[in-house]
């Protein structure tokens, strides 16, 4: 009787076989849904990345193209160390009617820009002042000028309202005359994407 059960048994070496053969396979069914984590993670990262890089280009683009005036001065290549182009870009709005129409302006302006120390682009709505924004209720262009006491006053930014269109951005440019090119980094994490475009104003 012990002596089948001795030769039914499993001997040392057939046993440490079977358990190496186990932990093999149990490393590969580990290392395996490792990577689909890590996979998922990627692609959940990219996609995330690109729809804040199509929402940012849509709204720009779309507001640019119907732009009446850039204000912001832009030069015309994208790569001069003497003249670089900005991280900001400022036009006076071309859609019509103004959600601000109420205010009896006949001028309004859009500025995109970053913050410093941020990664979230921001879009303000701005009319121009000469007196405080507290207290302005009559509106003139981004460069009108007049004479105080001798003393010639420029007009400043009141801003209506500010609002976050995208995040992720490291790095933001515009350059071009006419053509304007719009150039941007989304970054989140090790995922980073590029987006560059080109937009032709219709009213400039």
């Amino acid at each position: 009787m012990s002596k089948k059960c001795f030769q039914l048994g499993l001997t040392l070496t057939e046993l440490l076989v079977t358990i190496t053969i186990f932990i093999l396979i149990t490393v590969i069914i580990y290392s395996t849904h490792i990577l689909s984590q890590q996979s998922y993670r990627e692609g959940e990262k990219a996609a995330e990345i690109t729809q804040n890089g199509r929402v940012v280009l849509e709204r720009v683009t779309r507001e640019i193209r119907q732009a009446k005036e850039i204000v912001t001065e832009l030069p015309q290549i994208p790569d001069s160390p003497d003249n670089p182009p900005p991280s900001e870009i400022e036009f006076e709005d071309g859609h019509t009617p103004s959600p601000y129409e109420s205010l009896g302006s006949d001028y309004y302006y859009i500025r995109y820009y970053i913050p410093e120390d941020s990664t979230e682009i921001k879009r303000q709505y701005r009319v121009y002042c000469f007196d405080d924004c507290s207290i302005c209720n009559t509106y003139f262009r981004w460069n009108d000028t007049r004479i105080v006491e001798s003393v010639e006053e420029n007009t400043h930014p009141c801003d209506l309202e500010e609002t976050i269109i995208g995040e992720y951005i490291t790095d933001l440019k515009f350059w071009g005359a006419g053509l304007i090119n719009i150039f941007f980094t989304l970054s989140k994490d090790t995922k980073e994407m590029n987006f560059k475009t080109k937009v032709l104003g219709r009213n400039i």
